[in-house]
């Protein structure tokens, strides 16, 4: 970053420089051309009446008459009045001095700001180093490999098939603490606030008598020492909303669904389990 501000700053000090002496080189290029102007004004036909100065030549008549005195007198009112005509007079030296400073200041003035830096684009990120962006990235820790679906054993299938029953015995229940021992803390914040919005609706969701009925396991793979298996199941259970406002054989009591028939039900259940841990319901997807 250093560097790169040194060579911005060398950079204008060599634009200022190369400004300033072309500067320099106009008004001395107009300095030696005074000198020869003042004469070549002072010879112009600008400065001598000749060209623009004309005056009428008017031939000078008198008419005398005697004067009681015997003197011839001449008659005033006969007299004719010189005709003057209005003289235009051309710039001298001081004149064409200033102009040539006019045009000298004028054209050093363009100069300067066409040599002016630009202004650099802070468009975009602000402040961002270039070097960040040509660092290499840092790899990630954790890769997911993935595993042959025959490494899922027995009684992996079989802790499923039961995280299947406790969690939906738990939700009906709406224990968040029984919920706490099956799941992520990921799904539990899920499930606690799918419980809150049933609350606010004044309703209670129960899944009961919950038998599954097929279970297919889809992938595996592993995320460091994290294992992780996806199953597709497919299970029959009695699934119904209750009011909490009504109370049993009311009307409107049973919102949705009903206590007696069962209805299946087709979901793909994550599972995830930690070095020494147990299987945990890690993500749903309906």
């Amino acid at each position: 970053m250093r560097a790169t501000e040194s060579r911005n700053h060398d950079h204008k000090e060599l634009t200022v420089n190369r400004t300033t002496l072309l500067a320099a080189s106009i008004l001395l290029t107009l300095t030696s051309l005074l000198p020869a102007a003042a004469p070549r004004a002072d010879s112009s036909p600008l400065n001598t009446g000749s060209t623009w100065k004309r005056t009428a030549a008017i031939p000078e008549s008198r008419s005398t008459h005697e004067s009681p005195g015997g003197r011839a007198q001449p008659n005033e009112a006969d007299e004719p009045a010189a005709e003057t005509t209005p003289t235009r007079t051309a710039p001298g030296p001081a004149g064409i001095l200033l102009l040539l400073l006019f045009l000298g200041a004028a054209t050093i003035f363009y100069f300067l700001k066409i040599q002016r830096p630009s202004l650099p684009d802070f468009s975009g990120v602000t402040g961002r180093d270039p070097a960040i962006d040509r660092r290499p990235e840092t790899p990630s820790v954790t890769h997911k490999r993935n595993l042959p679906i025959e490494q899922v054993t027995t009684a992996d299938k079989a802790a499923f098939q039961q995280l299947l029953s406790d969690v939906h015995a738990a939700w009906s229940r709406q224990d968040l603490s029984g919920l706490r021992q099956f799941v992520t803390p990921d799904m539990l914040n899920y499930f606690s606030a799918a419980l809150a919005d049933l609350t606010s609706q004044d309703i209670q969701n129960h899944v009961e008598d919950v038998i599954l009925l097929q279970a297919e396991v889809l992938e595996a793979w592993t995320e460091g020492a994290t294992h992780y298996v996806s199953a597709g199941l497919r299970w029959s259970a009695r699934d119904y909303n209750l009011s909490l406002t009504k109370q049993r054989g009311e009307p409107g009591y049973v919102v949705k669904g009903s206590e007696e028939t069962p209805t299946e039900s087709r979901e793909i259940w994550t599972f995830r389990r930690d070095p020494e841990e147990k299987w945990l319901l890690s993500a749903i997807q309906q």
